[in-house]
């Protein structure tokens, strides 16, 4: 039962008053990453996005934060760039924000 004072209030509202769902957890709660992804029978994580790049020994390497894992910047991980063939538009994004880091189009000395 209601209490007294709900009473008087309407039962129904215009849909423009509503809002989606917000998934929320609570403080001691942790999602767990999304399960990676399939690519020619091997597992394949999902990039969120570039954090870094750097040449090294004439490779280009990426720091890569992995999508569903980004509250845990400690699981960011160098990669080689030959490992990372799914990814074009992040590519430009990251050489769009930096443009001076090391990218594709860098001599490797």
């Amino acid at each position: 039962m209601f209490p007294q004072q709900w009473n008087s209030v309407h039962p129904v509202f215009h849909v423009c008053l509503s809002e989606p769902v917000k998934q929320s957890c609570s403080p001691n709660q942790h999602q767990l990453p999304p399960p990676p992804v399939l690519v020619v029978e091997q597992e394949e994580w999902e990039v969120e996005q570039f954090l870094d790049s750097n040449l090294k020994r004439g490779k280009l390497w990426y720091l890569v934060e992995w999508k569903g894992l980004s509250k845990y910047p400690e699981r960011a991980t160098w990669e080689l760039v030959s490992n990372l063939t799914s990814s074009p538009d992040l590519f430009k994004d990251f050489h769009t924000l930096y443009p001076d880091k090391p990218g594709p189009n860098t001599s490797r000395v």
